[in-house]
């Protein structure tokens, strides 16, 4: 069978937001008011791609323009896609069937009639399109995307999203085997490879050609089913003779192309299987969705370098505490990411409101999708711990807290105890305490703080954050300068 010319593409090399929104615009003069089915196909795929990018990106980047622009764009790219489906199944009749086949003739003309409406419906979609808009954001949503670096963690954690969807959607498909299944496992592989096309470009190098093979075989899939409602309309129904004719040939390719896609992705070593490998796994999943909470987090918090140093204050103090044996919390895996995570989303708040700000960040982060390998109840204590580092100390009749357990809520306050004196120790979002190292007697906690001076104003904040983990532990945090009170440091570790 010829190649269809739904399959022929002007693919340029993997490329960024801008290029295909760009892309995009360009492609409209080649659309013209022919409509070349390659030119509807090249500017529908640009835009497939443009809104698979703004909506992975809306994950980590909660600014309203992602949304405006899938939003003007869809009736477009939906009027598109009719349009194209109409194309493709004109292809699919005069290759499927010789001129003679009785059907055939009726078959196109039914099609070239429903492909007239669909034109016109492509033509009031781009007259309403606002190109001036669309221009606009062409040039700042890729600022904004390149915040975020290409290959780094967050993307990776996105692409394995877009996995597990791939994964779950084959399941049905392959357990259901109906149309609509198929369908929407072929949606989820475009998303899959635009995301690692455009985030992950190195991986892309490798699994492109396999992943355009079988988006491919399951489009063909999808364009054979679309034959059937034209074929009915041009009365095969009444025919059995030729209805049993198409059905048998249609049949027989789609079947063709199922067999195909199945022996590449099923068995251990399927195609799925080797892509989810070259992705992180075990404990690099950690790493990962610190970073997508780290990614979004940078758009929400105007001084996030602020946050990062906190976490970075707060880790050491948890380690340390650990080193002490004080509480048992302190050797939890758990406890320490939802405290990194705390940490590093303790301020998103400020991008709704200053005054108060503890609490809208409690319910900002409380409301996030957990990413990979965290459950909602983690999302929960890390909001309740980013809630606490400032303000009251937690209380029974806060929400959220109140709900959870005496035990819970002990770990909370734990966490949360370590979490306001990192906060207060960087009070002046300066960066100034470098590091922190804890040591402990019967008498105290004695806390060292490279560049902490006693004469500095946030002295007064210190002791008053302090306050949660002298409670808890039943002794006083005594904060010193690492560099005038070595030899206090020694004496008490000797005690």
């Amino acid at each position: 069978m010829a190649s269809l010319p739904h399959r022929v593409t002007r693919d340029a090399p993997p490329a960024g937001l801008g290029h295909w929104m760009g892309r995009v615009l360009e492609e409209f003069d080649r659309v013209g008011r022919d409509f070349d089915p390659d030119a509807v196909h090249d500017l529908r795929t640009a835009f497939r791609r443009c809104r698979t990018m703004a909506q992975t990106f809306r994950q980590l980047d909660p600014d309203s323009d992602w949304k405006k622009a899938m939003q003007a764009s869809r009736k477009l790219f939906q009027s598109l896609g009719q349009l194209r489906d109409l194309q493709v199944a004109r292809q699919w009749a005069i290759d499927l069937a010789p001129e003679t086949d009785s059907f055939r003739q009726k078959l196109l003309e039914t099609l070239a009639a429903k492909e007239q409406a669909a034109k016109t419906g492509v033509e009031r979609a781009i007259d309403r399109f606002d190109r001036k808009a669309w221009r606009k954001w062409s040039r700042s949503l890729p600022d904004r995307a390149r915040r975020v670096p290409r290959e780094g963690l967050a993307f990776q954690h996105l692409a394995i999203e877009r996995w597990e969807e791939v994964a779950d959607f084959q399941r049905r498909a392959m357990r259901s085997r109906s149309a609509i299944s198929w369908h929407n496992l072929r949606i989820a592989i475009k998303k899959f490879r635009y995301t690692v096309e455009n985030f992950l470009p190195k991986r892309y190098e490798a699994w492109g050609a396999d992943l355009k093979k079988l988006q491919t075989l399951l489009g063909d899939v999808h364009d054979l089913g679309l034959l059937w409602a034209p074929l009915r309309k041009a009365g095969i129904s009444a025919d059995a003779t030729a209805r049993d004719l198409w059905k048998t040939r249609i049949e027989a390719e789609r079947k063709k192309r199922l067999a195909a896609y199945r022996e590449l992705t099923t068995g251990p070593d399927s195609l799925w299987n080797q892509w989810r490998a070259d992705l992180p796994q075990e404990k690099r999943l950690e790493a990962v969705a610190i970073a997508k909470c780290s990614a979004w987090g940078s758009f929400m918090d105007s001084d996030f370098a602020h946050s990062q140093h906190v976490r970075d204050l707060a880790l050491e103090l948890f380690d340390g505490l650990r080193e002490t044996g004080l509480n048992e919390i302190f050797r939890g895996a758990r406890e320490r990411r939802i405290l990194e995570a705390a940490a590093l989303l303790h301020d998103v708040g400020r991008s709704k409101i200053d005054s108060g700000h503890h609490k809208v960040t409690y319910q900002m982060v409380r409301d996030l999708p957990p990413p990979i390998g965290w459950t909602p109840e983690d999302m929960l204590w890390a909001a309740l711990v980013a809630r606490y580092h400032r303000g009251s100390e937690p209380r029974p009749t806060h929400p959220g807290y109140g709900a959870l357990s005496p035990i819970e809520q002990q770990r909370i306050s734990w966490l949360a105890a370590v979490m306001r004196l990192a906060d207060s120790l960087d009070g002046e979002h300066n960066g100034r305490v470098l590091h922190v190292s804890v040591q402990t007697t019967r008498e105290a906690i004695h806390i060292r703080a490279q560049g902490y001076s006693e004469e500095m104003a946030l002295t007064a904040e210190v002791a008053e954050k302090k306050h949660l983990l002298e409670s808890l532990c039943g002794r006083p945090v005594i904060i010193r300068s690492a560099e005038i009170q070595p030899e206090m440091m020694a004496r008490a570790a000797s005690a």
